[in-house]
């Protein structure tokens, strides 16, 4: 499970134990084992992933995380993204993809004209669903405060990832990576306990890539993150 680092964890690490000193400092949490709250609240920031990832959703019309919304000029929808109108008479009209896909169907078969497929478009960017991207990195935190309270090396922890990303659903990674989290708690031994965490550390990092997210988008969030963090400390959170 060692390979080339993904992020600069050594970094993250350092600003992370720097939060964690001052949480222990400011609240009068010195002495305590803080280790099943954090696993819990790991937990809970791993629900709130899967919450805004929605792929498990299988009651909602909305299966696909939450991004920036645009307006189709043609339909008047809000919609996650748009393209310009393939018509030069409508230059610098956009149009969703429901109605790019009519035209093409439509239009292009009376017309004989072609017409490419939606995302077939030099500009054409998936956008970072921010919210999802947050919440990533909010269980970042809690990684990495469970990794200083079980002392797990950090020499350790930058090589740590996945070599290959694991193939199947999207909720089983979930699903296992509540269980391999939960284990932390609940096996005291530090051997077990380590490879509780590799085993969640490695599920996550896989997780993060699945979900479409670069190394640098994560630090940078991360970085947001454990500025808001310090912020909330500093007001009363």
């Amino acid at each position: 499970m060692e390979g080339e680092e993904i992020v600069n964890i050594q970094k993250l690490f350092e600003m992370q134990k720097e939060l964690d000193e001052r949480i222990i400092r400011e609240h009068g949490l010195e002495g305590q084992d803080l280790l099943p709250n954090t696993v819990l609240a790991l937990q809970v920031e791993i629900a709130e992933l899967a919450n805004e990832w929605r792929g498990f959703k299988h009651w909602s019309h909305r299966q696909t995380p939450e991004v920036e919304t645009e307006v189709c000029d043609y339909c008047g929808e809000d919609v996650d993204y748009t393209r310009p109108s393939p018509f030069l008479a409508n230059a610098g009209a956009s149009m969703c993809k429901a109605c790019w896909d009519m035209t093409q169907t439509e239009y292009a078969a009376s017309n004989g004209e072609y017409i490419p497929d939606f995302e077939d478009y030099p500009h054409f960017v998936k956008k970072v669903p921010y919210k999802m991207l947050m919440e990533y990195v909010d269980c970042l935190h809690f990684f990495l405060s469970v990794a200083r309270q079980i002392k797990y090396p950090l020499d350790d922890l930058i090589h740590l990832h996945a070599e290959n990303l694991e193939e199947g659903p999207l909720v089983y990674v979930f699903i296992e990576l509540l269980q391999h989290v939960g284990w932390l708690a609940l096996h005291i031994h530090p051997e077990v306990r380590k490879r509780a965490f590799e085993f969640a550390f490695v599920g996550f990092v896989n997780l993060g890539k699945r979900l479409g997210f670069s190394p640098e988008q994560i630090e940078q969030a991360y970085l947001e993150k454990n500025q808001i963090n310090h912020e909330r400390q500093s007001t009363g959170y």
